[in-house]
């Protein structure tokens, strides 16, 4: 009888742990991403990394950090798919497609700017302003694309739905968002113009990295971006 009973106490101790870390999961899935003091409806995820919220007409892209990235700078290189040539030398890390984030920024009205070539030197990007923020689990509130990268030079970031589609389709670079005006990358950042390789070489447009005093110092880190529709953009 004894032994029966401490079954049952067993049991229901094991029952009350399971239902705990049921409501635990529930609660911590439920605040993983929060926007300006409201926890979205929805996340993207490494399975469902790219969402649309049509409504607010905005898009959510899961990336990832790449740690050395928030001490070695680089030209140009923001978001990158994995996918891409270039994922390597990202800040961060995107599991979605540069088509797909084409095709995604379409679908909530943004109208592309297909004004550079491979050829543009001095040139701006044109297209759709959008404002950039970034949230990850633990966080608050959204942080501007200037809180988390910085730039030496000091510009700062207009980004344009720069376009690009066919052109990210075949160079395979995997590019998103670029820092600086772009022909290949789907948005970049027309505060800086184009500039060619052998130039940048030597004296590139600015210098960038992950900013390690806001940013979580851990490799692979989720980040969710977010791109909404904005003029002016978001300071």
């Amino acid at each position: 009888m004894t032994e029966r009973l401490e079954n049952i106490g067993f049991y229901r101790k094991t029952g009350l742990i399971c239902a705990a870390l049921v409501l635990l999961l529930i609660f911590c899935s439920s605040a993983m991403v929060r926007a300006a003091g409201k926890t979205l409806p929805f996340s993207p995820t490494p399975q469902k990394p790219l969402l649309l919220d049509k409504k607010e007409r905005r898009i959510l892209l899961y990336t990832e950090i790449s740690l050395k990235h928030l001490s070695e700078t680089n030209p140009h290189w923001g978001v990158v798919s994995m996918q891409g040539k270039l994922a390597d030398k990202a800040i961060f890390r995107a599991y979605a497609s540069p088509s797909d984030f084409f095709d995604a920024l379409v679908d909530i009205g943004a109208r592309p700017g297909n004004n550079l070539n491979l050829n543009s030197s001095g040139d701006k990007v044109a297209g759709d302003r959008l404002a950039v923020s970034a949230i990850w689990p633990g966080l608050d509130k959204e942080l501007p694309l200037s809180a988390i990268v910085s730039d030496a030079t000091g510009r700062g970031f207009d980004i344009r739905f720069g376009g690009n589609r066919e052109r990210a389709v075949k160079e395979k670079t995997g590019c998103i968002l670029c820092l600086e005006s772009c022909p290949i990358s789907i948005t970049s950042n027309a505060a800086y113009p184009t500039i060619g390789p052998v130039k940048r070489l030597f004296s590139s447009n600015s210098q960038f990295k992950g900013r390690s005093d806001v940013l979580p110092n851990v490799d692979r880190q989720p980040v969710i971006f977010i791109f909404r529709m904005s003029d002016p953009p978001l300071k």
